[in-house]
């Protein structure tokens, strides 16, 4: 169950993004998605953060998962 949620947090953390950067930045999702081109850039700017964490966590924790099961 972990493993997957682990994997589909590359989904749900898209719209989580939004969510946190409407309420942190004060503004409406209508705001966001009217074509305010900074806003967007944030947004993909801070998923693409995310999926680089993410990708070098994954390789990490998938050494350590391949180097206890060796043990």
């Amino acid at each position: 169950m972990l493993l997957f949620l682990w994997r589909a947090s590359l989904l749900y953390m898209f719209p989580l993004i939004i969510f946190t950067y409407g309420r942190l930045a004060d503004v409406s999702f209508e705001a966001i998605d009217s074509g305010v081109n900074s806003h967007k850039w944030v947004i993909i700017g801070a998923y693409l953060a995310y999926s680089i964490i993410w990708l070098l966590a994954n390789r990490y924790l998938e050494q350590l998962l391949r180097r206890r099961g060796r043990r």
